[in-house]
């Protein structure tokens, strides 16, 4: 008997509705949720090596796994009240991390959605952009770092300047760290912020539309995201995705081969890309996601991403 390893939360929509194709196709996926230890677990034994899984009342060894997808989110369920509550929360995730991060070593056999080498570097946004630029597309004008003082001399090349974070920043329910346009005067005002972590700071393009490119395999889903026409999102569409208008959407073939080819470069199984069209028809590089969302657009448009991510990890070896 073989089966499918999902690591991540039971309630997160996405992985409700792949276990649900899963299920269609008389298999019975096993999730493994490190946030919720009480009720899952893993266990390794050695002289032999085992190690067993046990989640929702299944037992299942590394040895039956055949695929795993790693759809793991940052826990944001609550906050700690206290200092000893927050450190005792890290303590937690450490032990956690350190004891799953070796799968990639045990199970290196299976096929995995991304393999976790590769979905580290891949959200690395300096080698992203340099990886885009190596293929031939254009990427912002842009600098990382935390020297002020290169940072004021770059943005001064700006017409306007973008300021991204790096990583992610959120503290729930509802506060999220969105990129933003910030005034050049703005960016010398903000020196001692800029030196406390590095950043990323781009020209702004102008657009005519935006595209979320999801990248299963080699199934491209290219969706156009008509940005402009909302004004809550005219600057950053995932400040109100659900009520913008989409639409699929024919990417040229040039486009196309050399997305694929920094798909591969990247080697990854599952991406979301993220591009500006310019109104001179230009197509900007702006990031890859390798956990990126895709059910709010598969739903609005009748798209096949979930069956596909099913299918490969029933089919793939």
């Amino acid at each position: 008997m073989s089966c499918i390893l999902i690591i991540g939360d039971k309630e997160d929509s996405h992985i409700q509705r792949i276990c649900c194709i899963l299920e269609d196709k008389n298999q019975t996926p096993v999730v493994l949720n490190p946030f919720k230890g009480t009720e899952n677990s893993i266990t390794y034994t050695y002289n032999p090596l085992r190690i067993v899984i046990n989640t929702e009342g299944k037992s299942v060894e590394a040895s039956e796994i055949k695929s795993v997808w790693w759809r793991l989110k940052p826990n944001l369920i609550s906050i700690p009240e206290t200092h000893e509550e927050f450190e005792r929360a890290k303590f937690i995730q450490r032990e956690w991390n350190l004891t799953l991060e070796p799968l990639k070593y045990f199970l290196k056999e299976c096929f995995w959605i991304n393999r976790r080498e590769a979905d580290s570097l891949t959200r690395n946004k300096p080698f992203q952009l340099e990886i885009a630029q190596k293929n031939g597309f254009i990427i912002p004008n842009s600098i990382i770092s935390n020297n002020s003082s290169d940072v004021i001399t770059k943005a001064n090349e700006f017409k306007k300047a973008v300021y991204k974070p790096l990583s992610y920043f959120i503290i729930p329910p509802d506060r999220v760290l969105y990129s933003s346009i910030m005034p050049l005067h703005e960016v010398g005002e903000k020196a001692a912020n800029i030196e406390q972590a590095p950043c990323i700071f781009q020209e702004y393009i102008d657009k005519d539309f935006e595209l979320r490119i999801t990248i299963v395999g080699e199934k491209i889903f290219p969706i156009k995201i008509k940005s402009q026409k909302n004004k809550e999102a005219k600057f950053d569409w995932r400040k109100d995705q659900i009520n913008i208008e989409y639409e699929e959407f024919e990417l040229p073939q040039e486009i196309e081969k050399k997305l694929l080819k920094v798909h591969k470069d990247f080697n990854i199984f599952y991406g979301a890309y993220d591009f500006i069209v310019d109104p001179n028809g230009d197509y900007h590089f702006l990031e890859v996601n390798p956990a990126g969302q895709w059910l709010w657009i598969e739903e609005k448009l009748n798209l096949n991403i979930s069956e596909s991510i099913a299918e490969a990890l029933v089919n793939k070896t």
